[in-house]
């Protein structure tokens, strides 16, 4: 629940550097997987940046699929200039829950490289692109 709070708490903060901002979404992020929430998940985003995110989890929620884990694993991260961080990252251990209770482990993610582009929309930070 703390790191819950710290998350929203940095999305607020005018001040919050765009790592710190983005580890934030990060949390949002995992909790929107691991709750089903489409919602939650769209608000990390600025309107339509993460329509194939969204889309993503709504079918599987549609599909009785829940997942565990999904915490983004950053190997480094720096501010690149105004709105952009460079990020080397990869999805940690993922597992769906099928509708039967089944459990299949998600492949693991090699390590990408990425820049991240954030805005402060609406008083808090969200996702504008990823590429």
């Amino acid at each position: 629940m703390g790191e819950w709070i710290a998350a929203l708490v940095a999305l607020v903060v005018p001040g919050t550097g765009g790592c710190d901002a983005l580890a934030a979404l990060d949390v949002v992020r995992t909790t929107a997987w691991t709750t089903g929430g489409d919602r939650l998940l769209a608000g990390v985003y600025v309107d339509g940046a993460g329509r194939p995110d969204v889309e993503r989890l709504r079918a599987w929620r549609e599909r009785g699929i829940t997942v565990e884990g999904a915490r983004t694993i950053r190997a480094s991260c720096r501010d690149g200039g105004p709105g952009g961080v460079e990020v080397v990252e990869r999805l940690g251990p993922t597992v769906a829950v099928m509708p039967d209770g089944s459990r299949r482990t998600l492949p693991a993610d090699g390590w990408s490289r990425r820049t991240v582009t954030l805005d402060r929309e609406g008083g808090r930070w969200r996702i504008v692109r990823v590429a």
